[in-house]
């Protein structure tokens, strides 16, 4: 009786064990953390309200997005974010020892989809080739750039993780971006295709002569009389003469000597020196009238000083871009 007494006592012992190890299945294990937030110990009820209490607030906290020098905010609040605690519970009770879960986020897809895709309209770049110009009397280069599209899935799923880590002290996502297309033509390549060009300033009576792209020389110039202007535009070196004849327009303002070729030295040729023409008779040249540089005094051409203009001619080949502004 003694002994099946002590069987008893033993096998009641058990069921308590047994019972005992049964209920600690629905609790989490001692030292699971999410976020910072001790939830050991804790049943499922008890977990969740207190993911709800401590990390809900949290989870919504600005989202700091960037590319490059652009920065974007994600509002989670605004978009309707929360910490998802069935599913956080769920995780801290699937672990068997210490350690930290990551909280789980639920999110409308809809607004962070709509929230990438607007930012991805800021980014998204079509390829650029790169371009000259005169603007303001001086050469503009416009540099090449490579086509660039936003990684959508990878961005939204950057946000996510970002909305996971509430414990950080600043969440920034840099806003994955891969290069789509390259572009044909680069400020290296007009360079060498262009090793010198032309930039004339009609305003400011000013002829601008660029090496490589980069200003070499500045020289003094006459541009069109009113009624009779330089015609602006994009042009290129035609054709040079050395002591060019003039070969007279059949125009009113040419007088008696409409239609006519005047030979070089001729006193009643104006062109001196050198002739680079550009476009439609229009061209540059030097002068004798060195008191018209920095006027509005020609037909159409452009004046220069005789020894601007022999020194201008050797620096400048057929096919020399002249942007006349």
């Amino acid at each position: 009786m003694a002994l099946g007494g002590l069987v008893t006592i033993v096998v009641v012992a058990a069921g308590i064990v047994l019972i005992s190890g049964a209920a600690s299945d629905d609790r989490v294990a001692d030292g699971v953390r999410v976020a910072g937030v001790d939830l050991g110990g804790l049943d499922e009820q008890a977990a969740r309200a207190r993911v709800r209490r401590e990390l809900d607030d949290v989870v919504r906290r600005p989202v700091k997005v960037t590319h490059a020098s652009r920065h974007f905010v994600l509002l989670p609040d605004r978009a309707g974010v929360h910490v998802d605690a069935a599913a956080t519970v769920d995780a801290a009770l699937d672990r068997d020892d210490a350690g930290a879960v990551a909280p789980r986020v639920s999110y409308p897809r809809a607004k962070i989809d709509g929230f990438a895709g607007r930012v991805a309209k800021r980014i998204d770049l079509r390829a650029r080739d790169a371009d000259i110009d005169v603007r303001d009397g001086k050469l503009s280069r416009t540099r090449a750039r490579s086509g660039a599209q936003v990684k959508r899935p990878q961005f939204v799923a950057a946000l996510v993780r970002a909305m996971s880590r509430p414990q950080a002290a600043e969440r920034a996502v840099k806003v994955p971006v891969t290069v789509i297309e390259r572009p044909d033509r680069t400020l290296v390549d007009l360079a060498k295709r262009y090793p010198t060009v032309i930039g004339i300033d009609r305003d400011a009576k000013v002829l601008r002569l660029y090496e490589n792209l980069k200003l070499k020389r500045r020289y003094k110039i006459a541009v069109g009389q009113q009624g009779l202007e330089s015609s602006a535009g994009r042009y290129k070196i035609e054709e040079k003469i050395v002591n060019p004849p003039w070969h007279a327009p059949n125009k009113a303002w040419a007088g008696e000597l409409a239609g006519q070729t005047i030979p070089p030295n001729d006193p009643r040729n104006p062109l001196e020196a050198r002739w680079m023409g550009y476009h439609d008779g229009e061209g540059i040249h030097g002068t004798k009238d060195i008191a018209s540089l920095g006027t509005q005094a020609s037909h159409g051409c452009i004046r220069m000083s005789p020894a601007a203009v022999k020194a201008l001619f050797k620096e400048v080949k057929v096919g020399t871009p002249v942007f006349m502004q």
